[in-house]
């Protein structure tokens, strides 16, 4: 029997895989197999399996040793396995570091285990823990070191004596999986609104998209649907956006199966904690696993249920090779396993939304607050009106809604949007933004060497000069938009001296127990104000905090991206959500352009006429999800290079008869050294095979294109 064999060693040319002959081995696809490799035995992944005898023209070495009874990856994982190598255009060995993320793979096998066995029965007892030893090894073959401990209250003194006395015997053997058993599960109790959408998403085999409102209760039925599962004997993953959200909801799901029966998966575990949860997960003791995108792949014999939270975050997507997204992957694994899949968010990507709309998604909504309790008013402070001073960019309202709260004991969350780093350029009388008329997106604006300003299209790579006066209205008044967020807790400090502050971001937060700390300081009243980046607006319920405010909105509307509007948007409706979830709250948003439909369509809670239009626009433009998008990243050749494949690009699109376009740029963060080629079309992933990438990165489906 031939099978195809995934080495661990890292060698290009056999990143797709050895064929070995596994003789009368019983080997399965994913086992754990020892192969001869040049002059040395390594680990090796067996992927498939020939079972037909075809006469080779070369020599076929025998796989050495099967080193595992159970694979390490199951049938269905396998098969996603190879579904990501061929859509994502990487190897099945780069595909495969996602599954098993180890130099040695040995450390996720059945460990040895310390053991005792009954030798003799027939034997003379002489004391009382003697007599219980002998008891409790009499009904077994042989017990572990740690089950023992747990059942029974013998001391070491009384194991040592009778293993030398030759009545016991010490012995290692190998962990084993075990059979499952559903734990005790505490359902969850719906409202007729959630019992309504919890029956469509059960009764419906597609991938669901459930489409809430902020603090609609979606997690009840995310509850719910694993507590079904659970109960049938299947395992469950619920994916989170960023590990630092588990501590918003962990509990939750401790009180529906408990704590033993939940492993949370992430990043930031040592290597001893990985390996330790991956064979507790392989094994079959985990009945829900809980994480970041990277929990996808855990190792979970019987899946039943993928949720994906906040489905819409662009933490899904892996900016490392493999550059999966976990919604595409996730819709792959729960294909091959027969898993539900369920999508939830009150922002839904532009993707999901239109797959939804054509019907290839379940759709499910839940279109009212958790208890009916009403949304935020929410008020748009134009900045461009506001004198400032010193104060920049508290604006005066901002200042006096702060106040109010101090004293009346509730709390604020203030929301700075740091991802916007670069400027755009914008007139403060017509609100017009300088637009490259290649792309229609956002220029950005550069300084060269001499400090001279210069304006850049990052997707088509077209340069201009900064205009004088504004094209549009003949207006002076240019304005470079920038995140300005340099001296926020200096302000806040001097301003609210008495007031109790709390930061959130990436310095602050490095791990998920300053999370569970910071969101206990904010439930418990110990802080009357969190500042903070992206982690304060998603998902957080902090009954006490009745004013959100996004302090300048136009960082991220200023981004050079067709996305920047889904994205602003998405922040915004995600912000609201965090005030009045127990009594009246109020959401203020600070920005120089009060009448872009995101700010007003995320004023008046309408996301739906959002998506609509915002998916009409992408229609008319050519882009995602109205087309499909390729990014061939480089990172050494530099300009000519790039600009040489872009060209072989339009070549091969041509020849073949494959309607796209494709344009060469820098990359924004560049420096100048690092370019992209942007490639838009229907079917753009059938010009690669007719290229030669050597060094070249392909992003496929990227959610950046800057």
């Amino acid at each position: 029997m031939k099978c195809t064999v995934l080495t661990s060693s890292r060698s290009p040319g056999i990143s797709g895989g050895l064929t070995y002959d596994a003789g009368k081995m019983n080997i399965k696809p994913g086992s754990h197999v020892l192969v001869p490799l040049r002059k040395e035995l390594v680990e090796g992944i067996v992927i498939d399996i020939q079972n037909e005898k075809e006469k080779e023209e070369f020599d076929i070495k025998n796989i050495e040793e099967l080193l595992t009874q159970q694979p390490l990856l199951n049938k269905h994982q396998i098969q996603t396995l190879q579904w990501m190598a061929q859509y994502y255009y990487c190897s099945l060995r780069q595909a495969l570091r996602v599954w098993l993320p180890s130099k040695t793979w040995k450390k996720f096998g059945p460990q040895k285990v310390k053991g005792y066995r009954l030798v003799c029965k027939d034997i003379v007892v002489r004391t009382e823990n003697q007599s219980l030893l002998i008891e409790y090894l009499n009904n077994i073959e042989w017990v572990s070191q740690e089950e023992l401990k747990k059942n029974l209250d013998v001391p070491n003194s009384t194991l040592r004596s009778m293993i030398k006395n030759e009545k016991i015997a010490e012995e290692e053997r190998e962990e084993s999986s075990i059979d499952y058993i559903s734990p005790e599960v505490t359902l969850p109790s719906l409202t007729p609104d959630q019992k309504k959408v919890y029956e469509s998403i059960k009764n419906d085999k597609r991938p669901s998209l459930l489409f809430g409102i902020t603090s609609s209760g979606k997690t009840e039925i995310y509850a719910q649907l694993i507590a079904d599962n659970v109960r049938d004997g299947k395992q469950a993953i619920l994916l989170v956006p960023e590990i630092l959200l588990t501590e918003h909801c962990i509990h939750r799901f401790q009180e529906l199966l408990g704590d033993e029966h939940i492993a949370v998966v992430h990043s930031r575990m040592t290597p001893s904690e990985k390996s330790t949860n991956w064979r507790r997960i392989h094994r079959g003791e985990i009945s829900l696993v809980i994480g970041s995108r990277s929990a996808l792949f855990s190792p979970l014999p019987n899946l039943g249920l993928v949720v994906i939270d906040e489905e819409h975050e662009w933490t899904y997507k892996n900016e490392q090779t493999p550059r999966y997204h976990a919604r595409e992957t996730a819709e792959a694994l729960c294909r091959f396993s027969k898993a539900k899949l369920v999508m939830g968010t009150a922002t839904p990507s532009l993707e999901a939304w239109s797959r939804a709309k054509s019907g290839t998604y379940h759709f499910a909504t839940l279109p009212n607050r958790y208890k009916d309790q009403p949304l935020p008013t929410v008020r748009i402070v134009d900045l461009a009106t506001v004198k400032f001073g010193s104060m920049y960019p508290f604006s005066p309202p901002l200042l006096e809604a702060i106040d109010k709260r101090l004293k009346a004991g509730e709390q604020s969350v203030l929301f700075l949007n740091r991802r916007g780093i670069a400027s755009s350029l914008m007139c403060l009388d017509c609100r017009r933004r300088m637009v490259s008329p290649e792309s229609n997106l956002p220029f950005t604006l550069h300084r060269d060497m001499q400090g001279k300003p210069y304006l850049m299209d990052h997707t088509s790579g077209v340069q201009a000069e900064v205009p004088s006066a504004c094209p549009g209205c003949g207006s002076t008044r240019l304005h470079a938009l920038g995140a300005g967020t340099q001296r926020i807790e200096e302000i806040l400090s001097n301003q609210f001296p008495n007031a109790r502050l709390l930061r959130a971001d990436s310095d602050t937060l490095t791990h998920p127990e300053q999370m569970r700390l910071l969101l206990k300081k904010m439930r418990e009243g110990h802080a009357d104000i969190l500042l903070g980046t992206q982690s304060v607006v998603k998902g957080l319920d902090l009954p006490k905090v009745t004013l959100a405010a996004v302090l300048v909105a136009d960082v991220g509307l200023s981004l050079p991206h067709f996305r920047a509007g889904e994205r602003i948007y998405q922040l915004l409706t995600q912000l609201t959500g965090r005030s009045g979830r127990s009594k009246p709250g109020e959401v203020i948003i600070q920005t120089f352009r009060p009448d872009a439909p995101e700010v007003k369509l995320a004023a008046n809670h309408d996301t739906e006429k959002f998506l609509d239009n915002e998916l009409l626009l992408r229609l008319q433009g050519g882009y995602p999800p109205a087309s499909k998008m390729i990014r061939l990243i480089i990172r050494e050749e530099g300009a000519l290079f790039t600009r040489s494949l872009c060209e072989k690009v339009k070549i091969v699109a041509a020849k073949e008869n494959i309607d796209l376009t494709a344009n060469a740029a820098p990359m924004l963060f560049g420096g100048g050294k690092k370019w992209h080629i942007l490639i838009k079309g229907n079917k753009p992933q059938e010009v690669l095979n007719k290229l030669d990438l050597k060094g070249v990165i392909v992003d496929i489906d990227p959610l950046e294109c800057v």
